[in-house]
């Protein structure tokens, strides 16, 4: 971590040499992170839709917490398992950190990129499977009759996240899931994490976004334009009474602090609450977990604290 501030701040000058400080401390534990128990699932229609589930070590009493990890990689890049780096153990890792330390169930899924034909809202309808997944799969599992479900995303994963939150084409799913009782008895959307997340990307309209969120729809895309869309039409009411979390790395650029911040100011309503992660940049939270150093680690700690907070009651 003390090598991070001389890396600069934009992510694409942050990205390798972050990759290359953390390799040799993911290595020393790769025995241990192996260790956890892994379970590979089909979730959907396309090819893409694979994911992975991490099971704790010793099941908790229920209700369980399903944490369900997005990726990043700019819509156009990404995968559940980095295979080309120190033999794969991203995103192990993470399955492992929060399954060893804190006995919740962890998924991380592929979904599609912009290569696979991805084009907004399926992010959206990709976290829609999952969650499907979760009902007709993993809550008929004996000891997971009940689940409370957290959405934690990752850069591009976290704009996903917000695009089910936020899109009225997900609002009968949004409801199934909040709502006691119906046909989604015993799974529950407690809470969404979003981490390292653009809200907008202020004057960019380079060509992967208009790829992904469509041509001179940038903005409208948007967490930020979703919202204010909901408001302008009166529908402010009917968005998601979950509480959401806004982790923002000490590196990262400033326009991810500021569009936060907007998003916050905008959205009065909402249950949001904007934290920093001490020492990281974009890329090294997610390279952090299961190195065994607390400092590393302590995002890791706020996050369960988070789903300690949305599950109490």
């Amino acid at each position: 971590m003390d090598k991070l501030p001389s890396f600069g701040r934009s992510i694409d000058e942050v990205l390798l040499p972050t990759f290359g400080a953390y390799e040799d401390l993911l290595k020393a534990k790769e025995e241990d992170i192996r260790s956890v128990r892994r379970e590979t699932h089909s979730y959907g229609p396309n090819p893409r839709h694979v994911l992975d589930v991490y099971f704790p070590d010793t099941q908790p009493a229920t209700p369980k917490t399903v944490l369900v990890f997005l990726h990043g990689g700019g819509f156009f890049a990404g995968a559940r398992v980095n295979e080309a780096y120190v033999g794969g153990l991203i995103f192990t890792n993470i399955g492992r950190y929060f399954t060893s330390k804190f006995g919740v169930t962890v998924i991380v899924p592929d979904y599609r990129l912009i290569a696979h034909g991805a084009k907004y809202p399926s992010g959206g309808e990709d976290i829609k499977f999952v969650l499907d997944w979760v009902k007709e799969s993993l809550a008929r599992r004996e000891g997971y009759e009940s689940i409370n479900v957290v959405l934690l995303g990752n850069s591009a994963g976290g704009v996903h996240v917000t695009t089910f939150l936020l899109d009225p084409a997900f609002e009968a799913a949004r409801e199934d899931l909040i709502t006691e009782g119906g046909e989604g008895v015993g799974v529950r959307l407690r809470g969404a994490i979003c981490l390292g997340t653009p809200f907008h990307w202020g004057d960019a309209n380079d060509e992967t976004l208009r790829a992904y969120l469509g041509e001179g729809k940038v903005f409208e895309n948007s967490p930020i334009g979703k919202i204010q869309s909901a408001i302008k039409q009166g529908a402010a009411s009917r968005l998601p009474n979950v509480k959401m979390l806004i982790m923002i790395s000490e590196l990262d650029p400033q326009l991810l602090f500021d569009t936060a911040e907007e998003f916050k100011q905008i959205w009065q309503g909402g249950d949001i609450e904007i934290q920093t992660l001490k020492g990281h940049n974009h890329i090294s939270p997610q390279l952090g977990l299961s190195t065994g150093i607390e400092r590393e680690e302590a995002w890791g700690v706020q996050v369960a604290e988070f789903l300690r907070s949305c599950t109490a009651n």
